[in-house]
């Protein structure tokens, strides 16, 4: 469009502008593509709001469906520690720590030199072998130039296996360390070099010192007597690993542990739910918004445009039943018919009949968790044949939104798959109408200048006659 300012120079007309005003009218052409790619933009990023809102409300549903009913509070104990997970019940446990494991480790005999040459010269490669009681074995190769204290260790450690290696200098000399990884009687080592009697004399488990001994952790829980090779014990009481510090001082009645539910975390998680499912209706309603049009200043015949404030997913028939089915769950009934906790209006939520938005009502919530903490879990999870809400409403998310980890893509991936479809048609079309526009655009240019090449020519003709006419007046 740059020779547009040089128009009109030899007809005097002003068909530069012109021509800049016929290419803006040509451009008036795209105005239906690029307003249905605008409504494909912003509906593929409403769904996108809404599956992020829908995303946020699962890690509560989700939470509801279990989690946050199987926390515990765990009493404070001197003698070990405890933690839980899904699964650990409220009770009160005798808990006796007998004996600590802990792990075999060798000592060397003192030598002079850490990086002095221990094996025979010339004797080629040897092998040092360490095996452990549960059969694992470790076969580390050694060559001439490897067999000094500190490339032993060096060459044990970069197996990577269950003895870690190292030389400490003590006042009886450079000693190698060798430490299992395993605590318990499992991890008990012996040592001896194959190839190579010199080295062997050094390095072998009859001729080194045990400074730790490979013993089992051994405890009592309610009265029951357990061995086991770790001090992390998780397979004693169900939903619930201790972590054993020391012997108990008392070793007859040990320490209490004592697990009660933890109805801080439930609250917690019942009053996430109810922010998150707001945020969703929030985004929800913000997408599907009608505003009436303005038909004010109308002629006659003349027909309002659409609002523009309206919402970008108004009217759509899946965001109205995916809401229905949202709203319909919250307003539902769970759990035995002769509960005293079936609905969310039970435990203090109430929803709004016109919005669908929920309040809560706090101390009516702290009240059903101190009075019926399983029928506010029975409500909210089920059975396997009466899933409860948060159960329900997992699927309902999954069944919009998807799910990764289960390899399902939702109704909404579909929608937007099916937009992205509609957006490349609809570019497509802005490329061709754009090549049509920018060809007559071309057109009405040459034919402008075109006229000012016959305007300029008639001109001169007129200038000459002028000219002759006035000689012979």
């Amino acid at each position: 469009m740059a020779t547009i300012s040089g128009l009109g120079v030899g007809s005097g007309l002003d068909t530069a502008s012109l021509l800049t005003q016929m290419a803006a009218a040509e451009q008036t052409r795209l105005t239906p593509y690029t307003n249905r790619q605008n409504s494909f933009q912003a509906k593929i990023s409403a769904w996108g709001q809404i599956t992020d809102a829908m995303n946020t409300l699962k890690t509560s549903t989700k939470a509801l469906s279990g989690d946050a009913f199987n926390t515990q509070k765990v009493s404070s104990n001197d003698a070990f520690t405890a933690t839980t997970s899904a699964g650990a019940l409220s009770g009160t446990h005798k808990v006796v720590v007998n004996q600590l494991a802990s792990a075999h480790s060798l000592a060397s005999a003192g030598q002079k030199d850490a990086d002095e040459r221990l094996g025979e010269q010339g004797a080629g490669d040897r092998t040092m072998v360490i095996t452990q009681a549960n059969g694992e074995e470790m076969r580390i190769e050694l060559k001439d130039d490897e067999t000094s204290l500190n490339q032993i260790a060096k060459k044990i450690n970069a197996e990577e296996g269950d003895v870690t290696a190292s030389v400490v200098r003590s006042d009886d000399g450079y000693q190698l360390i060798l430490t299992s990884k395993k605590t318990g009687e499992e991890g008990e080592m012996t040592v001896h070099v194959e190839g190579d009697d010199q080295l062997d004399s050094v390095i072998n488990s009859s001729n080194m010192t045990e400074i730790g001994e490979a013993r089992d952790a051994k405890l009592q829980v309610n009265g029951i007597s357990y061995t086991r090779s770790s001090n992390n014990v998780t397979d004693i009481l169900d939903g619930v690993t201790l972590t054993l510090n020391k012997v108990s001082t008392d070793q007859e009645n040990g320490e209490q542990l004592t697990l009660t539910p933890d109805t801080a975390t439930t609250k917690t998680a019942i009053q996430d739910f109810v922010k998150n499912y707001n945020a969703l209706l929030n985004t929800t309603s913000t997408a599907s918004k009608w505003v009436q049009n303005d038909s004010s200043g109308l002629m006659d015949g003349e027909v309002a445009t659409q609002n523009s404030q309206n919402g970008a997913l108004m009217g759509d028939s899946m965001l109205r039943g995916m809401v229905g089915e949202f709203r319909g769950l919250a307003n539902g009934t769970y759990g035995e018919s002769d509960a005293e906790i079936r609905a969310l209006a039970d435990i203090g939520i109430k929803i709004d009949a016109s919005t669908g938005q929920m309040t809560l009502d706090e101390t009516k919530l702290d009240k059903a968790l101190a009075d019926n903490p399983e029928q506010v879990q029975k409500m909210f999870v089920g059975t396997n044949d009466n899933p409860g809400l948060a159960v329900q409403m997992t699927e309902v998310i999954t069944k919009y939104a998807g799910d990764e980890d289960q390899k399902v893509d939702g109704l909404i991936k579909e929608a937007k798959d099916g937009l992205d479809e509609q957006l490349k048609l609809v570019k497509t079309q802005i490329d061709k109408t754009q090549v049509l526009i920018d060809a007559q655009v071309e057109r009405y240019r040459r034919q402008f200048q075109n006229l000012d090449s016959v305007m300029t020519q008639l001109s001169g003709t007129s200038n000459s006659l002028t000219a002759m006419l006035m000689q012979y007046s």
